[in-house]
């Protein structure tokens, strides 16, 4: 028998950075999917109310995604 030796792990596949970055990146997930069905949940009897909440959801999606693209440019540029 051969002496093997045990294969060495990449640490940079276990860095602090990127575990981080994939567990932020899953909560990013489960927030716009629990933000997704709270839109859903909108009562769509009233139009005042309709347009209200949907100015509300639409100023509110546009900050969340101006907020993940300069969070992901600024893990680009961390990491490039």
């Amino acid at each position: 028998m051969e002496n093997q030796r045990p294969k060495e792990k990449i640490l940079d596949e276990y860095s602090w950075w990127k575990v981080h970055c994939y567990y932020t990146k899953l909560r990013a997930i489960t927030f716009i999917e629990e933000f997704i069905k709270n839109f859903q949940r909108i009562q769509w009897s009233d139009k005042k109310r309709v347009i209200r909440e949907t100015c509300f959801v639409l100023i509110i999606a546009g900050i969340l995604t101006s907020f993940f693209y300069f969070v992901f440019l600024f893990m680009w540029l961390v990491t490039s």
